[in-house]
């Protein structure tokens, strides 16, 4: 351990993650132990927090260790993190105008390390050789999009980061046919939430690679579309709105774009304006947007359902509506809500998915950095 700590900078929840996986520990359990928050031990052990005097003679206490490793461990974290702390922070200072550098630093996806470290980490990061040649280093685009071609800084760091992810998962040559084949498979679906895991699979078989990542503060991003070559399209999502009927609307919508081959000259970013069907949206959005409206309920079908019973819609006739449509009734709340501006209505029926999905996933983000 000594010689752990000499070479490496350890944060001592590292350590004492180990610890509490081999006595089979929950972390309530170590924080019960401890007369310590679950909230202290889940900072602790994402490296958000610091060990003191006073808690480390506690995890001292509950472990049978040395006091004096848990407070070396720290010790030798900070020194290590601290080291030519001042020259990045100047980097840190001249990057972070563009580009959200300190939540990538703190997502994991750059390191500070050595004091020339960082320019190089942003030019791996983004794929390039140069911090020069970054996507719109040398331009200065407004920081919030403007428009359909003008992703914003924080919009272009998370799409780099699930083309990151994208690369990790092998799959077949794209097929646009075998898609279109599996569209009623993942139709049926839609009638429970515990169905959502078989989603990347499916999409995988044809060729798409779907990823999630949780979005960046400003990213104000739902979806978009790439492709990693001709043959290669991603879908990455955020699943920044957990409720099953956001998620099947914004993944329909990105298939749409995948189908269309929309994104190979440049990526489809989907926000909230994007996917608002009755916005002012470009073409390719529009199309999209029909395409996932039908796939969820087909609109002839409600028009009926909604001219029987405009406002004076029951819960009951939305879930008898949502089993003759074979889709969850959170699906035909939302329809029904965007329909009415009823934005409260029937809320309890939009169940979440995002732990669903997760489980059977390529994702980052929640608290999970996964190794690239």
């Amino acid at each position: 351990m000594n010689t752990l700590i000499d070479n490496f900078a350890l944060h001592p929840g590292v350590f004492i993650l180990d610890e509490i996986e081999a006595r089979g520990w929950s972390e309530r359990d170590l924080a019960v132990k401890l007369g310590r928050t679950v909230s202290f031990v889940n900072r602790l052990l994402l490296g958000k927090a610091r060990i003191t005097p006073s808690s480390a003679e506690r995890f001292s206490a509950v472990f049978g260790i040395s006091t004096n490793l848990f407070l070396n461990l720290q010790h030798s974290y900070d020194a290590a993190t601290s080291k030519n702390l001042s020259a990045n922070i100047k980097k840190i200072a001249r990057l972070k105008s563009p580009y959200p550098v300190r939540e990538m630093l703190n997502r994991g996806w750059l390191r500070l390390t050595e004091s020339d470290s960082l320019e190089s980490e942003m030019a791996q990061f983004f794929e390039v050789s140069a911090v020069e040649e970054i996507p719109h280093m040398s331009t200065s685009p407004v920081a919030n999009k403007t428009g359909y071609s003008d992703p914003s800084f924080s919009q272009l760091a998370w799409l780099y980061r699930v083309r990151q992810l994208a690369k990790t998962i092998e799959s077949p040559k794209f097929s646009r046919q075998r898609l279109l084949e599996e569209l009623p498979k993942l139709r049926e679906l839609m009638s429970e939430p515990e169905q959502v895991q078989f989603v990347p699979d499916i999409l995988e078989g044809c060729g798409v690679r779907l990823v999630i990542v949780e979005g960046l503060q400003e990213a104000n991003t739902c979806g978009a579309t790439c492709w990693l070559s001709k043959n290669e399209p991603v879908i990455g999502l955020t699943a920044r709105y957990d409720r099953i009927d956001n998620f099947w609307f914004v993944l329909r919508h990105e298939i749409e774009h995948v189908l269309r081959g929309h994104g190979h000259e440049q990526p489809r970013f989907d926000g909230d304006r994007e996917l608002d069907v009755d916005g002012n949206i470009d073409e390719e959005e529009r199309i999209a947007n029909r395409a996932s409206l039908e796939f969820g309920i087909p609109g002839k079908a409600f028009d009926d359902f909604i001219s029987k019973y405009e406002s004076r819609v029951t819960r009951a006739d939305i879930v008898a509506f949502a089993n003759d449509q074979n889709v969850h009734p959170g699906i035909v709340v939302g329809r029904v809500q965007n329909h009415l501006g009823r934005w409260n209505f029937l809320n309890d029926l939009k169940c979440k998915f995002r732990q669903i999905l997760i489980n059977n996933s390529v994702y980052d983000g929640w608290g999970v950095i996964p190794p690239v």
